[in-house]
């Protein structure tokens, strides 16, 4: 069963709320810009920033391509379209920094140098460089060096774990 009821209009299309209603469960689905996160705030005086559906064309060749590597990595398309456009971002924003398959996942790495996590452990829990990081990887550019510390310092979430990881392994 499905009704419709108006929503408050805040810049949407239609600003029409559809309630489907399974097994006395009703979810709600807005149609139109931000218009469950307009619903989420019309009926519980609550807004949530959600992320925002993208759509685009794709060549038949793309999406091939996009399908093997979903496979490979055994991600779902949508996890796959954002760990890609996550990792994307990352080497635009730093250019020394790449992404390398390793036995234990997809890690950020320095180009023809070590991996983040290894320079973000050798720095310490402030990430800040030092003499002792440089003389570690001699062999590495120092700017290189501190790029990948600014990345350890953007995305902790994605290095702290590698490094407590690496940590508990180194002790057994």
């Amino acid at each position: 069963m499905v009704t419709h009821s108006p929503a408050p209009r805040a810049g949407g299309k239609d600003g029409v709320v559809r309630r489907r209603v399974w097994g006395g469960h009703a979810a709600t689905r807005c149609v139109g810009g931000r218009g469950l996160a307009r619903a989420l705030l019309a009926v519980y005086g609550v807004y949530m920033s959600l992320p925002r559906p993208l759509c685009t064309r794709l060549s038949h060749e793309a999406e091939a391509e996009l399908e093997r590597v979903f496979l490979e990595q055994e991600w779902s398309p949508s996890e796959g379209l954002r760990e890609i456009v996550r990792e994307w971002l990352a080497v635009r924003r730093f250019p020394r920094i790449e992404f390398r398959e390793t036995r234990a996942g997809r890690r950020a790495a320095l180009r023809d140098g070590p991996e983040v996590w290894e320079v973000a452990a050798a720095a310490g829990p402030d990430r800040a460089m030092s003499a002792a990081v440089g003389q570690r990887f001699a062999g590495t550019r120092t700017e290189a060096l501190e790029e990948a510390l600014a990345y350890a310092k953007a995305h902790p979430e994605r290095i702290d774990p590698i490094i407590a990881r690496e940590e508990r392994l180194s002790r057994l």
